[in-house]
């Protein structure tokens, strides 16, 4: 049954109302220095924040503390007669002169322990999976360079997903999690606050964002029973995520002068206020176009492949005006590149530029496209958008003085 607006309205106001609501938002939605940062499922910055913590001689305050808890809590997923170093004889050393590697052989983090003859390799994924004869390769490698060293090889996943070797020992982010926050709980000397803090912030990020929490996943269940249609409302007008759509309005929304004129699934349409005030013949046909009566947009479109288009469209309207533009257009190409022919019937482009190609965002990150969709953008507002705005006022301007005459 489709729910009037009042009653959706209602039901919204219900739902914020919630104290179970506002506890789940307030536990997923605190500042995270880690998410300020963009390390939310980056393995690099997980692993320079790992190895940073277990190395001894970093100024974190803990000393080798988390280095001994880790190893230890690893060692604990193996068998007694598996385990390269018992327990013991590891909280008894020197760990301080601890090495911590970062990409040492391509091997994410790598520790070598020189008192106890020690060596332990963390291979990182939070978002991927290991390449064919990856692990096989750095074995190999820490034979070459340790020949005499017990070697620790561990697969550091969100779920502990098994390892394609035999040799590596499967660990996963809860468990980082509970060492972290055994440190925290009992540590044997005191910790600096500044380090307290960004641990705990790091440890909010993995339960939130790569470990599941079931007791906030137990009481998201009860609260969509309880609001469920409200619930459902909400995630039909959420934002598509990773949008490029998204990146090409806030360039828009950036720019004083600018109004968004409509949006759709894959387009923005978007026109200078002046020309609301200052346009007197280019108008359009409200019953077929723009309804503010505005007979030309510019236009921004996303595609599958990629592809983010810049253009300005002349829309339905008068005949005469249209050719007339559209022709005053083609008269300057230094402005109104990439200018369509033949002119169409409804709609026609006098002017396209390509944000971003399709054989650029092959094989680019979203960050990558969104970072050369906002450089591209940045180049048309300085080069291109004020001039086209100039230069259909003057068409306009001529136009208004031709009717006059």
């Amino acid at each position: 049954m489709e729910l009037t607006a009042g009653v959706l309205e209602q039901k919204l106001g219900v739902l914020f109302d919630d104290p179970d609501f506002n506890m789940v938002h307030r536990r997923m939605s605190p500042f995270n220095i880690f998410e300020a940062v963009g390390a939310v499922r980056a393995e690099l910055r997980h692993s320079n924040f790992l190895a940073y913590l277990l190395s001894p001689s970093r100024p974190h305050g803990l000393g080798a503390a988390p280095l001994a808890a880790l190893i230890c809590s690893i060692l604990s997923r193996m068998p007694p007669e598996e385990r390269p170093i018992m327990a013991l004889e590891l909280i008894a050393g020197d760990l301080d002169d601890a090495v911590v590697y970062r990409e040492r052989e391509n091997i994410d983090i790598l520790i070598e322990l020189p008192s106890i003859n020690f060596v332990v390799a963390i291979e990182n994924k939070v978002g991927s999976k290991a390449g064919d004869g990856q692990l096989q390769r750095y074995d190999d490698r820490l034979k070459g360079l340790y020949p005499t060293y017990r070697r620790l090889m561990v697969f550091l996943t969100p779920d502990a997903t098994a390892p394609d070797h035999d040799g590596y020992v499967a660990y996963d982010y809860a468990d980082v999690v509970a060492t972290l926050e055994g440190l925290l709980t009992n540590p044997l000397e005191p910790i600096p606050a500044e380090t307290q803090l960004i641990i705990n912030h790091y440890i909010d990020l993995v339960r939130r964002h790569i470990v599941q929490d079931e007791r906030l996943r137990s009481l998201a269940v009860k609260l969509y029973e309880r609001h469920k249609e409200a619930f459902e409302f909400i995630f039909e007008c959420r934002p598509q995520p990773n949008s490029l759509l998204s990146v090409a309005r806030s360039c828009v929304e950036s720019v004083t002068g600018l109004a968004i004129e409509s949006s759709g699934k894959n387009l923005e349409r978007f026109a200078p206020d002046m020309w609301d005030s200052q346009l007197q013949v280019i108008k359009g046909d409200p019953a077929k176009w723009s309804k503010t009566g505005r007979g030309i947009l510019f236009e921004i479109k996303t595609y599958p492949n990629g592809k983010v288009n810049v253009s300005l469209t002349l829309g339905p309207g008068d005949t005469d005006i249209r050719t007339n533009v559209y022709q005053m257009a083609a008269a300057r190409p230094q402005f109104f590149r990439g200018l369509a022919k033949p002119m169409g019937n409804q709609y026609s482009t006098i002017f396209s530029r390509d944000l971003l190609t399709a054989d650029q965002a092959k094989g680019m990150t979203f960050e990558a496209q969104e970072f050369n969709v906002r450089a591209a953008w940045s180049d048309f507002q300085n080069q291109q958008l004020g001039a086209l705005i100039k230069a259909i006022v003057e068409i306009d301007e001529q136009l208004a003085s031709r009717a006059v005459s």
